[in-house]
């Protein structure tokens, strides 16, 4: 018995150890990407960063997606199909040209500020929809 005492000692440490050195840090790790179906309202696809950042200061409320070798500029991405219908509007009022195109967005922030906010942006008037719509491109966290 005396010669197996230093493994199970071993084993109890190690395990206490273990247990403590998992359950000390939170971390969530999805086994999937976390990633949604939406419909972007692009203005336009440029081939250089720098001309798309250009275009983009008439539109101080849209963002730059790069896809592959180009990047895209929108004003809006929503996923709420009366919310789809009001940026529609919106446009057509103002006379912004615009392209819808289905698109998958994939940035957590994105996501969250779409799934809070859109409920919010069809209650309001046009004032209020174009400032919450500032709000959720404004929570993109893509780097361009």
């Amino acid at each position: 018995m005396r010669k197996f005492l230093p493994y199970i000692f071993s084993l109890v440490v190690g395990s206490v150890f273990g247990f403590l050195l998992f359950n000390s840090h939170d971390i969530d790790i999805p086994v999937f990407k976390e990633s949604i179906n939406a419909t972007g309202f692009q203005l336009g696809v440029f081939n250089s960063v720098d001309l798309a950042k250009e275009y983009v200061k008439k539109f101080p409320s849209s963002i730059i997606i790069a896809d592959d070798d180009v990047y895209r500029v929108y004003i809006s991405v929503l996923t709420n199909s009366r919310c789809i219908n009001k940026m529609e509007e919106y446009l057509n009022n103002k006379n912004i040209a615009y392209y819808k195109k289905d698109i998958m967005i994939n940035d957590k922030g994105l996501i969250k500020a779409l799934t809070n906010y859109e409920k919010s942006m069809l209650e309001g008037n046009m004032d209020t929809f174009e400032s919450i719509n500032k709000l959720i491109m404004d929570s993109y966290g893509g780097n361009v």
